[in-house]
């Protein structure tokens, strides 16, 4: 009985390696081209995923890093030695957890005026059809590009005097000083004037674009009013976008330097603090010297432990923006490619 000899399939035959010198110039003209893209592709990948990590490795391996250490010449990103007096240090100077409580709340709060001012705006853009309002919508546009520091007299003016159409000032007898208050910074929020808020705006206008219109017809006939039909039917609707927003004012909040400064004297907020702190670190650091424990090195007139100090700060404060991150990572990447552009 003759055993039947299998043949190879043609796939297997395409995963046979050349063997002459013919079949391997012929092998790389034909896969050559793929190889050598997927090789740059990845090359890139890695090259601008390092860029964009190396601040924060560097903060991590500096934070960790035993003062004594810092600034040597044959220090590397990995320390010799593990050390947490940088970060127990920056915990005392940040006040780090009254700190972070009233930056969250507040931060919190400002995210909420915005997604609601936003989506009230935006939907508001994507429904109701006039020329005018369409203009007004060019205006909101204009915004994005627009930095922030232009806005900066105009507003300070405005809430060094604050009043509505003279009333304040009818019944007090002067106006009132909002300057420092962040009653101001709620203020912006809430009328889409706050951080990125035209952002905000064309990001729910677009996604609002994009719903069906069956959807508002059907809440009509059943008695929705306008606002009715945003609350009860489009946002239960609008999770993606409203996650999308959420996270980008969260982030944009939580950075902000030029409201806070101006608007939030509270020194409990982490940025406030950071700021002050990294002014007269001098000072900052021999005011928590009691903290301190004394087999610490704390050289607090050492301008390179000073250094090592506002970088272990700096850690502390983006440090809730990673854990952010790492829980809706995925979650925030599905919402973004859903809340898509419409035109």
């Amino acid at each position: 009985m003759t055993k039947s000899k299998t043949r190879p399939s043609a796939r297997a035959k395409g995963r046979r390696l050349p063997k002459t010198a013919n079949e391997w110039v012929f092998w790389f003209r034909r896969k050559g081209g793929h190889i050598l893209m997927s090789i740059l592709r990845y090359a890139l990948i890695l090259s601008i995923g390092f860029i964009i990590l190396m601040p924060i490795l560097q903060m991590i391996s500096k934070s960790f890093m035993s003062p004594e250490e810092v600034g040597s010449p044959v220090s590397t990103w990995v320390p010799s030695a593990f050390s947490i007096e940088h970060l127990f240090v920056a915990f005392h100077l940040l006040d780090y957890p009254a700190s972070l409580a009233y930056t969250l709340a507040t931060t919190a709060l400002q995210v909420l005026l915005q997604i609601l001012s936003a989506a009230i705006t935006g939907y508001s853009f994507a429904r109701l059809r006039s020329k005018k309002l369409q203009k007004l919508f060019a205006v909101v546009i204009l915004t994005i590009v627009v930095p922030p520091s232009v806005l900066m007299l105009p507003q300070y003016l405005f809430f060094r005097n604050f009043d509505i159409f003279g009333i304040i000032k009818l019944i007090t007898g002067s106006s009132i000083n909002l300057l420092g208050n962040p009653v101001a910074l709620y203020m912006l929020d809430f009328f889409g004037m706050g951080l990125k808020g035209g952002l905000y705006i064309f990001i729910f206008r677009q996604f609002f674009r994009g719903l069906p219109r069956e959807l508002e017809e059907a809440a009509h006939m059943d008695g929705c009013s306008f606002l009715g039909t945003l609350f009860k039917i489009i946002l239960p609707n609008a999770v993606p976008g409203i996650i999308t927003v959420g996270v980008l004012s969260f982030v944009w909040n939580w950075n902000d330097t030029y409201y806070t400064n101006l608007f939030v004297a509270n020194k409990l907020n982490l940025m406030v603090k950071l700021n002050s702190s990294s002014a007269g670190m001098d000072n900052a650091l021999w005011a928590i010297h009691k903290n301190v424990p004394g087999d610490f090195y704390f050289e607090h007139t050492n301008i390179l432990y000073q250094a090592s100090i506002l970088t272990a700060s700096s850690l502390l404060v983006i440090l809730p923006l990673i854990v952010l991150y790492m829980f809706i990572q995925k979650r925030f990447v599905e919402s973004a490619s859903n809340a898509g552009i419409v035109g």
